[in-house]
């Protein structure tokens, strides 16, 4: 890649990812997706994409979980059982090969669906929400990490768009709560699968700072945003919308790439 080509890349993407972000940290998602589908228009080597992709999950992420966690949002009682499965879960999703088009197809679904069940009822879900009692929680949390860790593994994803619906869903959290959930368990898993994934790729070191760069300042900014401004019903609709456009992507790439 020449360097004239790498920065007129460089002017097309920083504040695409810098939107991107800001969208996605708002509801405590790391937009993946998002960047996915930014670097395949903008023409960058495939090779390099989900490395890519994976690091700056991690940098939203890292800077939502911790405007969140400062917040005093994370709710570790209610957090823990649905992590814990989650991670073991994810490194046996992430051995499972399959057609291309058969798990895209499988992403788009499930993703359609809980985006339809956030817009269905959000608004009869409470500000605060209420934490269920122990028994309950680990009957659900145990089972739904698990499928969520192995999902987030066989699709190649945080796991968040899963997570969120469920909680909010349930009434288990308010929708800040919700949102550092969601910011933890995608730190974590991106994290086990950018190490599983060996950082393989090769993408240049002047491709990769700018982009951490946008992607850290519009994850401050979306995280910062949600924390001051968002209403309950406001942040479920931006939820639901984004998952929607993911599903529409992987959809698209399922039956027409």
């Amino acid at each position: 890649m020449d360097e004239s080509l790498s920065l007129g890349l460089l002017l097309i993407l920083v504040p695409l990812v810098f939107l991107v972000a800001g969208a996605y940290a708002s509801v405590g998602l790391g937009g993946g997706t998002g960047y996915l589908a930014v670097m395949t228009l903008a023409g960058l080597p495939a090779a390099g994409m989900a490395p890519t992709a994976l690091l700056l999950n991690l940098v939203v992420t890292g800077a939502a979980l911790v405007r969140f966690g400062l917040a005093g949002r994370l709710q570790w009682r209610l957090f823990l059982p649905f992590l814990l499965p989650a991670i073991p879960a994810a490194f046996l999703g992430g051995l499972v090969t399959a057609d291309r088009r058969i798990f895209l197809a499988v992403l788009a679904v499930t993703l359609s669906v809980a985006a339809l069940a956030m817009l269905r009822y959000a608004p009869k879900i409470g500000e605060q929400g209420q934490p269920p009692a122990r028994a309950r929680l680990l009957l659900v949390a145990i089972p739904a990490g698990a499928v969520i860790g192995f999902l987030s593994g066989f699709l190649g994803i945080g796991g968040g768009v899963f997570l969120g619906p469920l909680i909010l869903f349930l009434g288990w959290a308010g929708h800040r709560e919700t949102a550092a959930m969601n910011s933890a368990l995608i730190l974590v898993i991106s994290g086990v699968a950018l190490a599983a994934h060996g950082l393989k790729g090769g993408v240049p070191l002047m491709m990769i700072v700018p982009l951490a760069v946008a992607a850290l300042l519009g994850g401050l900014a979306g995280a910062t945003f949600a924390e001051k401004k968002l209403s309950a019903r406001a942040f479920q609709r931006i939820f639901a919308l984004i998952i929607l456009v993911a599903a529409f992507k992987a959809g698209y790439d399922a039956f027409f790439l």
